[in-house]
């Protein structure tokens, strides 16, 4: 199975299991409704297997779902087979349900970032911040908030993923216009390197030129191996699937541990940035 299938099934399996769960139904009610074995209900919100349209029809009439949404659940059957799948901002929902099954299965997570703190160390202000600059209309901004520090449980649930971060020396010092939540979040930062899961370190400015500084992205390696790209832009996000496109930033993970500063050496320089806005 192609990569980009396999996130498409899993992002699906899991809109389904969740419109399930919302109407009080049992994967044994749903598949006698339907005639067929509650391991196929299993497998398809598993995203082990990939239902027929004709499939996710029968679901949203057992659901009660209707009009556009059951349009859209049906159409991503058999989406568009890209090398990546290309997400508008308009469709964040979609977006993030995605981040968060790769957040799940993910035995791995490198984070590479030169501006931001990834959201999976972000603090309830620094998101609001973050997200509170281009927020559409219309759009709950505390729900937002909510719905990414929700994705941080993923550190702290059993079998946790190893997270790497990689942060441009740069990420400590931007403040956003406010010292003392750009101090909240270094201090927040120290708080989750003491996990024994997640290692954050620094590329500083003295550093030599090195492949990190083309782009931040994160990578996901699942369980059995197979890995994926994120990178997000202004107003849109990408998923790289194919092992080709996705091997080049595989080679810039592995060579930024001898460009970064050593994980003490990097709590230090941390603890030493925030110091330094609690002066100013």
């Amino acid at each position: 199975m192609r990569h980009a299938d396999k996130l498409r099934q899993l992002g699906l399996g899991v809109q389904l299991r969740k419109l399930r769960e919302s109407r009080g139904l049992s994967t044994r009610s749903v598949a006698k409704s339907l005639g067929v074995s509650p391991a196929s209900i299993n497998r398809t919100e598993l995203g082990s297997r990939s239902p027929s349209r004709e499939e996710v029809s029968a679901l949203c009439a057992v659901f009660g779902v209707v009009g556009d949404e059951k349009q859209e659940l049906i159409e991503r059957v058999g989406e568009s087979k890209d090398n990546a799948a290309w997400l508008a901002t308009e469709h964040v929902p979609d977006q993030v349900t995605s981040l968060m099954i790769l957040e799940r299965e993910a035995v791995e997570i490198t984070a590479v970032e030169l501006a931001l703190v990834p959201g999976l160390a972000q603090t309830a202000d620094y998101a609001r911040l973050i997200l509170g600059s281009s927020l559409a209309p219309g759009v709950d901004l505390e729900r937002q908030v909510a719905t990414r520090l929700g994705r941080q449980a993923v550190l702290s649930k059993p079998r946790a993923p190893k997270v790497a971060m990689f942060l441009d020396e740069a990420v400590l010092w931007r403040t956003l216009a406010n010292a003392r939540i750009a101090q909240e979040q270094l201090r927040h930062l120290i708080a989750v390197q003491r996990r024994d899961n997640v290692a954050i370190r620094v590329l500083p400015f003295d550093a030599v030129p090195h492949e990190g500084l083309r782009g931040s992205f994160t990578l996901y390696e699942l369980a059995d191996g197979t890995p994926y790209v994120f990178v997000e832009a202004r107003s849109f996000g990408v998923f790289v699937t194919e092992t080709s496109a996705v091997q080049p930033f595989v080679e810039v993970c592995n060579g930024l541990g001898k460009h970064a500063l050593d994980a003490t050496t990097s709590d230090d320089m941390i603890s030493a940035v925030a110091e330094r806005l609690g002066d100013g």
